[in-house]
């Protein structure tokens, strides 16, 4: 049963982050980091006349698993923001506590939610690095890529498999749902524009832009599942 509003959907949509839940994730998100770096910092500091050399090798050996833990988490809640709206839920909850997970649960998420934007991105991707140009068809590629990125990683997420990719799944959800579709997909390329093109020049502090970033991450994986609920019927998804 979806939660009841009153609020037309696009103010609605932006408070889906507004919930113990949410403000704590995000806390997480954006702090953290900064929290293990200062801390590696410092032990950097006090590592180095000790030992000379080899101390970046050590702060390496230490951060770069924490990074992927952390990184895998920030993939596994973000599927669950999608999932969580895709039953009908406006604000941000927690993960159930029945739904337990170890390692191999958090790189798989990661590698599949990963999976989903490649597969829409690589050839804008390969064709940059061959050309080193953003002509016409850089830009027409990046347009293709962006407009079936949505539903590729809606099916993805639902599916929480790469089978869902599968383009006549891709194709056949979007021709059903056409025009609902497009707005999605406009939504979500202004959404990621202002966090890719106009984010990073805010002249604001890092952790504020981060903040930002993050809160709209949310705000996209809640308008994913929130189109699923809508349109599920369309979809025929049997799920």
């Amino acid at each position: 049963m979806a939660d009841e509003c009153k609020l037309p959907w696009i103010i609605d949509a932006f408070l889906y982050p507004i919930s113990a839940s949410g403000m704590i994730n995000l806390a997480v998100f954006v702090l953290l980091p900064r929290f293990v770096s200062l801390l590696f910092g410092v032990l950097a500091a006090l590592l180095s006349p000790v030992l000379r050399f080899g101390t970046s090798y050590i702060i390496l050996f230490l951060t770069v698993p924490f990074y992927i833990v952390f990184g895998c988490y920030v993939c596994y809640y973000i599927a669950h923001c999608v999932i969580d709206s895709s039953k009908g839920r406006r604000r941000a909850s927690d993960i159930p506590v029945a739904n337990t997970f170890d390692l191999g649960d958090l790189v798989s998420q990661a590698i599949l939610l990963t999976g989903c934007v490649a597969v829409c991105l690589w050839p804008m991707a390969v064709y940059y690095v061959l050309t080193q140009r953003a002509d016409v068809w850089f830009w027409l590629l990046s347009a293709c890529g962006i407009f079936f990125l949505p539903m590729s990683f809606l099916a993805g997420v639902m599916f929480d498999s790469f089978d869902a990719l599968n383009p006549l799944i891709i194709v056949r959800s979007i021709c059903r749902t056409f025009l609902p579709y497009c707005a999605l997909a406009l939504f979500f390329l202004v959404i990621s524009g202002f966090v890719a093109a106009v984010s990073p020049r805010l002249g604001v502090w890092s952790f504020v832009r981060r903040s930002i970033d993050v809160y709209l991450v949310f705000v996209l994986a809640h308008r994913l599942g929130w189109f699923y609920w809508w349109h599920k019927d369309k979809l025929e998804w049997g799920l």
